[in-house]
Protein backbone atom coordinates (compact mmCIF):
# COMPACT_ATOMS: atom_id res chain seq x y z
CA UNK A 1 0.00 0.00 0.00
CA UNK A 2 1.10 3.54 -0.78
CA UNK A 3 0.59 6.48 0.25
CA UNK A 4 1.22 10.40 -0.57
CA UNK A 5 2.48 12.97 1.65
CA UNK A 6 0.70 16.62 1.40
CA UNK A 7 2.74 19.38 0.34
CA UNK A 8 2.95 21.78 3.68
CA UNK A 9 3.13 25.78 2.98
CA UNK A 10 4.66 26.85 6.61
CA UNK A 11 3.38 30.75 6.51
CA UNK A 12 3.24 33.73 8.72
CA UNK A 13 -0.12 34.32 7.26
CA UNK A 14 -1.40 38.05 6.60
CA UNK A 15 0.04 40.80 8.44
CA UNK A 16 -2.14 42.54 10.82
CA UNK A 17 -4.52 45.72 9.23
CA UNK A 18 -2.52 47.94 11.70
CA UNK A 19 0.83 46.91 10.37
CA UNK A 20 -0.63 47.06 6.21
CA UNK A 21 -1.49 50.90 7.79
CA UNK A 22 1.56 51.85 8.68
CA UNK A 23 3.25 50.07 6.00
CA UNK A 24 0.90 51.96 3.48
CA UNK A 25 1.82 55.55 4.83
CA UNK A 26 5.46 54.48 4.56
CA UNK A 27 5.11 53.86 0.97
CA UNK A 28 3.51 56.66 0.40
CA UNK A 29 6.17 58.58 1.97
CA UNK A 30 8.36 57.20 0.05
CA UNK A 31 6.97 57.92 -3.17
CA UNK A 32 6.52 61.15 -2.17
CA UNK A 33 9.86 61.56 -1.46
CA UNK A 34 11.05 60.46 -4.34
CA UNK A 35 9.09 62.73 -6.55
CA UNK A 36 9.88 65.39 -4.84
CA UNK A 37 13.55 64.72 -4.96
CA UNK A 38 12.94 64.41 -9.00
CA UNK A 39 10.93 67.65 -9.17
CA UNK A 40 13.16 69.37 -7.45
CA UNK A 41 15.93 68.21 -9.53
CA UNK A 42 14.05 69.14 -12.73
CA UNK A 43 13.48 72.85 -12.17
CA UNK A 44 16.96 73.56 -10.03
CA UNK A 45 19.72 71.05 -11.30
CA UNK A 46 22.14 72.68 -9.39
CA UNK A 47 24.96 70.97 -6.93
CA UNK A 48 23.00 72.73 -4.09
CA UNK A 49 20.09 71.14 -5.07
CA UNK A 50 21.59 67.70 -5.91
CA UNK A 51 23.26 67.80 -2.55
CA UNK A 52 19.36 68.22 -1.08
CA UNK A 53 18.18 65.68 -2.77
CA UNK A 54 20.58 63.44 -1.51
CA UNK A 55 19.02 64.11 1.96
CA UNK A 56 15.83 63.60 0.95
CA UNK A 57 16.37 60.32 -0.45
CA UNK A 58 18.26 59.01 2.63
CA UNK A 59 14.58 59.54 3.85
CA UNK A 60 13.56 57.78 1.38
CA UNK A 61 15.24 55.24 2.07
CA UNK A 62 14.44 54.61 6.07
CA UNK A 63 10.85 55.06 4.78
CA UNK A 64 11.35 52.20 2.27
CA UNK A 65 13.50 49.91 4.88
CA UNK A 66 10.18 50.60 7.36
CA UNK A 67 7.70 49.83 4.87
CA UNK A 68 9.62 46.43 3.82
CA UNK A 69 9.42 45.69 8.19
CA UNK A 70 6.15 46.14 8.39
CA UNK A 71 4.61 44.28 4.82
CA UNK A 72 7.34 41.13 4.77
CA UNK A 73 5.84 38.08 5.40
CA UNK A 74 8.11 34.86 5.15
CA UNK A 75 6.51 31.82 3.80
CA UNK A 76 8.26 28.11 2.95
CA UNK A 77 7.01 25.48 0.87
CA UNK A 78 7.79 21.27 1.05
CA UNK A 79 7.09 19.45 -2.19
CA UNK A 80 7.78 16.32 -1.15
CA UNK A 81 6.82 14.47 -4.52
CA UNK A 82 9.83 16.54 -5.91
CA UNK A 83 12.10 16.49 -2.91
CA UNK A 84 12.14 20.14 -2.97
CA UNK A 85 11.50 23.02 -0.47
CA UNK A 86 11.60 26.72 -0.58
CA UNK A 87 11.77 29.58 1.28
CA UNK A 88 10.37 32.73 0.60
CA UNK A 89 9.68 36.16 1.35
CA UNK A 90 6.76 38.16 0.10
CA UNK A 91 6.23 41.67 -0.01
CA UNK A 92 2.57 42.56 -1.50
CA UNK A 93 2.63 40.40 -4.70
CA UNK A 94 6.17 40.28 -5.04
CA UNK A 95 8.22 37.27 -3.86
CA UNK A 96 11.66 35.82 -4.13
CA UNK A 97 12.95 32.52 -3.18
CA UNK A 98 14.11 29.94 -4.77
CA UNK A 99 13.44 26.46 -4.82
CA UNK A 100 16.40 23.79 -3.22
CA UNK A 101 16.88 20.17 -2.81
CA UNK A 102 15.24 18.87 0.13
CA UNK A 103 17.69 16.80 2.24
CA UNK A 104 16.74 13.64 4.00
CA UNK A 105 15.17 14.85 7.38
CA UNK A 106 15.75 13.21 10.80
CA UNK A 107 13.67 15.51 13.08
CA UNK A 108 12.40 18.47 13.43
CA UNK A 109 12.80 20.62 16.89
CA UNK A 110 11.74 23.71 18.70
CA UNK A 111 14.18 24.89 21.24
CA UNK A 112 14.57 28.06 23.13
CA UNK A 113 17.09 30.92 22.62
CA UNK A 114 17.87 33.83 24.93
CA UNK A 115 18.10 37.24 23.44
CA UNK A 116 18.57 41.13 24.98
CA UNK A 117 18.82 44.41 23.11
CA UNK A 118 21.71 46.51 24.13
CA UNK A 119 20.47 50.19 22.10
CA UNK A 120 23.01 52.76 23.63
CA UNK A 121 25.74 50.05 23.49
CA UNK A 122 26.87 50.43 26.90
CA UNK A 123 26.89 46.94 27.80
CA UNK A 124 24.01 46.95 30.22
CA UNK A 125 20.83 44.92 28.52
CA UNK A 126 17.66 47.21 27.78
CA UNK A 127 15.35 44.12 27.21
CA UNK A 128 16.20 40.59 27.35
CA UNK A 129 13.72 37.82 26.82
CA UNK A 130 13.32 33.91 24.73
CA UNK A 131 12.32 32.93 21.32
CA UNK A 132 11.41 29.74 19.86
CA UNK A 133 12.60 28.22 17.15
CA UNK A 134 11.65 25.74 14.97
CA UNK A 135 14.08 23.80 13.17
CA UNK A 136 14.63 20.73 10.85
CA UNK A 137 17.55 18.86 11.33
CA UNK A 138 19.07 16.51 8.26
CA UNK A 139 22.26 14.93 7.65
CA UNK A 140 23.42 14.04 11.18
CA UNK A 141 24.26 17.88 12.24
CA UNK A 142 22.35 20.41 9.79
CA UNK A 143 19.39 22.31 10.60
CA UNK A 144 17.67 25.05 8.70
CA UNK A 145 15.41 27.18 10.75
CA UNK A 146 11.64 27.35 9.63
CA UNK A 147 9.75 29.16 12.30
CA UNK A 148 10.19 31.72 14.89
CA UNK A 149 8.30 33.86 17.56
CA UNK A 150 8.65 34.92 20.90
CA UNK A 151 5.61 32.74 22.57
CA UNK A 152 6.37 28.74 23.14
CA UNK A 153 2.77 27.30 22.11
CA UNK A 154 2.84 28.72 18.53
CA UNK A 155 5.94 27.13 17.94
CA UNK A 156 5.32 24.06 19.73
CA UNK A 157 2.42 23.36 17.58
CA UNK A 158 4.11 24.10 14.52
CA UNK A 159 6.82 21.84 15.31
CA UNK A 160 4.73 18.80 16.87
CA UNK A 161 2.35 19.45 13.50
CA UNK A 162 5.02 19.17 11.09
CA UNK A 163 6.95 16.24 12.51
CA UNK A 164 3.45 14.40 12.42
CA UNK A 165 2.43 15.33 9.05
CA UNK A 166 6.03 14.47 8.23
CA UNK A 167 6.50 11.61 9.97
CA UNK A 168 9.69 12.06 11.70
CA UNK A 169 10.87 12.68 14.99
CA UNK A 170 10.38 15.41 17.15
CA UNK A 171 12.82 16.96 20.13
CA UNK A 172 11.30 19.26 22.72
CA UNK A 173 14.04 21.12 23.46
CA UNK A 174 12.16 24.28 24.81
CA UNK A 175 13.58 23.31 28.45
CA UNK A 176 17.61 23.74 27.62
CA UNK A 177 18.49 21.19 30.95
CA UNK A 178 15.52 18.79 29.88
CA UNK A 179 15.30 17.92 26.42
CA UNK A 180 12.93 15.35 25.17
CA UNK A 181 11.29 13.20 22.57
CA UNK A 182 7.66 14.09 22.20
CA UNK A 183 5.58 10.40 21.40
CA UNK A 184 3.51 11.91 18.40
CA UNK A 185 0.11 10.45 17.16
CA UNK A 186 -1.48 10.71 14.22
CA UNK A 187 -3.36 13.75 13.16
CA UNK A 188 -6.57 13.81 11.71
CA UNK A 189 -6.35 16.20 8.59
Amino acid sequence: MSYKIDNILVSEGNRPLWQIIIAAIFYTVTLLLILLSLYILYIDFTIGAAKGCVGILSFATTAFVLEVRFSLVNNIYFDFEKRLYKKEYAVGIFRLGTWQHLPNIEYICVFRQGWSKDSDGDGMSDSAGYRYDVNVWHDSSKHFTIYTNLKKEPSYEMAKHLATKMKVDFLDATDPHNKQWVELEELAL
